[in-house]
This record gives C-alpha cells, sequence and structure tokens, in this order.
C-alpha cells in the first residue's frame, strides 16, 4: 500500500525519484511539510489534507510582509521557515531551532530537495520527448 513518507525516518534516506511520478496529479513529494509519497493516492490525500492547508495558510501569510506586521498582544509573530510553525517570542524560536524534532526536519529537508531535483530533471526528460 502507498502512503506518505516523513523524512524523519532514518529507514528512507535512499529516495529515488521514479519515472512513474510524471503522470501524478499532484508531485510525488511536498517541499512545504516536508514528505514525500509512494503512491498517487496519498499524494492526493495530502495535498488536499488540513494538515498541508495550515501550512500553506501560514507559509502565504508571510508571503503578504503587510499582514505579519499587526501588533496584537497575542499576536504569534516569530516563524520556523524549517517546520513552518509561528512563535510568540525570538526566545522560544531559538529553543525550538535547537530541539531534536526541529533538528531532524532540519536533516530531513536534504532528502526532499534530492527527490525534487530528479523530479524536475524526469519531468524535462518527459517534455522533450
Amino acid at each position: 500500500m502507498a502512503e506518505e513518507t516523513s523524512t524523519n525516518d532514518p529507514s528512507n534516506e535512499q529516495v529515488v525519484a521514479n519515472p512513474e511520478f510524471i503522470s501524478w496529479e499532484y508531485p510525488p513529494y511536498c517541499e512545504l511539510c516536508n514528505v514525500y509519497f509512494s503512491g498517487e493516492p496519498p499524494s492526493k490525500l495530502h495535498f488536499e489534507g488540513k494538515n498541508h492547508k495550515n501550512k500553506l495558510h501560514t507559509w502565504m501569510k508571510y508571503q503578504n510582509p503587510e499582514s505579519t506586521t499587526t501588533t496584537t498582544t497575542n499576536s504569534k509573530n516569530v516563524l520556523c521557515y524549517i517546520c513552518w510553525k509561528e512563535m510568540n517570542t525570538q526566545a522560544i524560536l531559538d529553543t525550538h531551532c535547537k530541539s531534536p524534532a526541529h533538528l531532524k526536519e532540519e536533516k530531513g529537508r536534504l532528502i526532499v530537495q534530492k527527490l525534487k531535483e530528479e523530479y524536475r530533471q524526469l519531468k524535462e526528460l518527459h517534455q522533450k520527448k
């Protein structure tokens, strides 16, 4: 059965782009959420799912600098660009960045970046045919 795979699992370090990926409606990875997929159904489920949409909402919010400059007392205004989590203060962000969960996410980015590059190359080859 195909599934969504977190890059935090060390057994998943050998990820290779499959030519079958070209026919998928969605890509075989999500750079924003730092996951990759072993099949098209989990890819589709992920991109249409609540967790992805929440991170996408946070990402979009930070694409417009004016929307993050509001100064309400309960406003979370410091962002971890690896985990896409908002923090209340820089001190909390600094602590978060030293956490094991954040460090695993940071290392896992390399797997997703490699898959992204291989997928891009596959698409280029497919378009030349």
